[in-house]
């Protein structure tokens, strides 16, 4: 047999030596059954939803934590001045050419339907103002350890965003502030 030969023959011995543990199959006899973990629990899917209305059950006082994180709150704040971080993160998914100025305009009527009511401005196709998808994502899901949503909510999707398991369809549910 010529060297090169060998060397394939051997490889493919080793590769089929791999074929039980790359894809165990347990109708052959002797191998076992591929174990899977257990189903993650998550909320409104395989676990209870705490937070049925989205934005409105999360954005509460929290007054245990001494920390409250009603839109409203939040909006008197942004309407003085963002904090620089979130500021930040609403200009990387600003418009092109729209340099935001790092306050929020008055928007009190907003808070009767939350977050419907935000879209009016921050709608997918708004030249002025960020999209909310991308804004919401940026200020919800990038920070890592400083970012709340991420540690006291474990940034779970599902808190948001709902599926409707009878039609698979998604859904944000929109609410007046608690």
């Amino acid at each position: 047999m010529k060297q090169p030969a060998l060397r394939h023959v051997l490889v493919l011995v080793a590769a089929m030596a791999m074929v039980p543990v790359l894809f165990p199959d347990s109708s052959r006899a002797g191998d076992e059954q591929m174990k899977l973990p257990p189903a993650r629990k998550i909320p409104g899917l395989t676990a209870e939803d705490k937070f049925p209305n989205g934005c409105v059950d999360c954005h509460i006082n929290m007054a245990d934590i001494k920390q409250d994180e009603r839109i409203s709150t939040l909006m008197a704040r942004w309407n003085k001045g963002a904090e620089p971080k979130l500021l930040e993160k609403a200009q990387a998914v600003a418009p092109a050419g729209v340099t935001l100025k790092g306050k929020h305009p008055q928007a009190t009527s907003a808070l009767e339907d939350i977050p419907n009511a935000c879209k009016t401005c921050h709608g997918g196709k708004s030249s002025t103002a960020p999209p909310f998808a991308p804004l919401l994502h940026a200020i919800h899901l990038v920070g890592g350890e400083d970012n709340h949503f991420l540690t006291i909510f474990q940034g779970e999707c599902t808190h948001c965003h709902k599926l409707n398991l009878a039609t698979g369809v998604w859904t944000v549910p929109s609410g007046r502030e608690k």
